[in-house]
């Protein structure tokens, strides 16, 4: 039996909460199979997988991921939230290699969901690697729903000029920084829409794969993120169509 008051008292004061060996084997040789597909179909290359796209694959399957979305709502409610009963899961399978895993690594950003939880299914293990570990900069901001403060938030958090500020050893100090090494076993749990995070580089050769759940969209009823996010779906489904041409 989950406790959830730890769980939130863990996010709140750690960063992040992990859960372990919460999969059973045959469900880890599920989530492996379905990657190995699609990273065939994809020429090995790097892509993106979304449960919003009209493909029938396992990101759609309601019932694997019951007992995550059970363990999500108890967690919104933990936060004094209410839970909004029209609202699914929004998950994505990504998965790093090849040519662009320079371009998509180190990409700070925030999630517009409260909660986001990441199963790791391919984690590199190279000694003289970065092995594409987590780093996140624990709760970063407050939580509102504000889209003009979100739009000028993550202009400035997520932009180039962040990134070299981190650099400099008096911001080091002033922004906590963790680095969550991923065990294939578990599943971490963190504040998405708080915490800035993104993944450390691999090598080329290596493939990282894992499956971002997020709930609770705080701009559930916005217009501009829903066009934002359909352009993003958009745009991954023809990077996968690209890699499909190869």
């Amino acid at each position: 039996m989950l406790n959830y008051k730890e769980i939130k008292k863990n996010i709140d004061n750690v960063g992040f909460h992990e859960i372990q060996n919460f999969f059973s084997d045959e469900k880890i040789l599920q989530l492996k199979k379905f990657v190995d597909e699609k990273l065939v179909e994809n020429n090995n290359e790097y892509f993106f997988l979304t449960s919003e796209t009209n493909e029938n694959n396992l990101l759609r399957n309601e019932n694997f991921f019951k007992e995550i979305e059970n363990i999500l709502k108890n967690l919104v409610l933990e936060f004094d939230l209410k839970i909004n009963n029209e609202e699914k899961l929004y998950k994505v399978l990504r998965v790093v290699t090849g040519k662009k895993t320079n371009k998509v690594s180190l990409n700070y950003h925030f999630d517009a969901h409260l909660l986001t939880l990441l199963i790791p299914i391919y984690i590199p293990t190279r000694v003289n690697s970065d092995n594409g570990n987590l780093i996140i900069y624990k709760n970063l901001r407050q939580l509102h729903n504000n889209l003009l403060v979100n739009i000028f938030q993550k202009f400035f958090f997520q932009s180039y000029f962040f990134k070299k500020i981190l650099d400099f050893n008096f911001f080091k100090k002033i922004f906590e920084k963790k680095l969550l090494y991923l065990n294939p076993k578990n599943i971490y749990i963190f504040n998405g829409f708080r915490t800035l995070h993104a993944n450390l580089n691999i090598d080329p050769n290596d493939v990282r794969a894992t499956i971002l759940v997020h709930y609770h969209d705080i701009f559930y009823n916005s217009y501009l993120v829903k066009k934002n996010r359909q352009h993003r779906i958009k745009r991954e489904i023809k990077n996968i169509h690209n890699n499909k041409q190869k």
